[in-house]
């Protein structure tokens, strides 16, 4: 058991910061390019290296409070990668979602579910600081879930470079979660023990806040310069 911790531990963590190193190039070099591509394939992988290892650590150590923690950020954010891939297979193939999309997005909205369940669970514990980040990790995956159903069931209509759109926001909320994760394992090792808690809800809240203003801004950005409604995609 111990061995297999390890194993996983050391995949964990090799995927991880391939993930945060490589997701990078994606988002500085030209859109479609051979270097988009390419290292784009490399930091899904390595995100998917990040979910299943994630589940890996949860089913050997389930009642861990810290696994029950990283747990949600390990499928919220590879939802956002997997389908922000999805979206451009789709708009190759067929505009449709197949049954492995409604699939994921159930799966995803069930585990967000699960997460509201430790969310009050927490609160009613007394820890309401765990209580709200377990509440802004169910945002993440009910959020989600919510958006690409509405999506697929045609209850929001699709506008003009959707695939786009959301491929730009999908990826990049992927990465403001691995980049959350990095800095919430990082910063409390480097801060003095007297350091008051809402410290670290800052490092847990700042990179997804940040990258949400820098999402809307490059999705206006990008309508404004394709001539498409300045509607923030989903």
């Amino acid at each position: 058991m111990k061995t297999l911790h390890t194993l996983f531990l050391v995949i964990h963590i090799i995927s991880g910061f391939t993930a945060l190193l490589t997701g990078v190039i994606p988002m500085i070099t030209r859109k479609g390019g051979n270097s988009h591509n390419f290292w784009g394939r490399i930091y899904y992988w390595a995100m998917f290296g990040v979910f299943t290892t994630t589940i890996g650590l949860f089913t050997l150590d389930p009642f861990s409070l810290k696994m029950q923690f990283f747990l949600p950020v390990g499928v919220g954010s590879f939802y956002q990668t997997f389908t922000g891939k999805r979206i451009l297979l789709r708009k190759k193939i067929s505009s449709q979602p197949a049954r492995l999309d409604w699939a994921a997005m159930y799966a995803v909205s069930f585990f967000g579910l699960v997460t509201l369940a430790w969310a009050i669970q927490r609160f009613s514990s007394g820890d309401t600081f765990l209580g709200i980040l377990f509440i802004g990790l169910t945002a993440l995956c009910l959020g989600s879930g919510l958006a690409d159903y509405r999506s697929f069931s045609g209850r929001v209509p699709h506008e003009k470079m959707h695939w786009f759109f959301t491929h730009l926001a999908r990826m990049l909320a992927s990465y403001a979660a691995t980049l959350t994760a990095f800095l919430v394992t990082v910063v409390p090792k480097i801060l003095p023990a007297q350091t008051p808690s809402y410290v670290s809800l800052i490092t847990w809240i700042l990179p997804g806040v940040t990258v949400g203003i820098v999402i809307t801004w490059l999705v206006k950005h990008y309508k404004k310069k394709m001539g498409v409604s300045t509607t923030v995609a989903a």
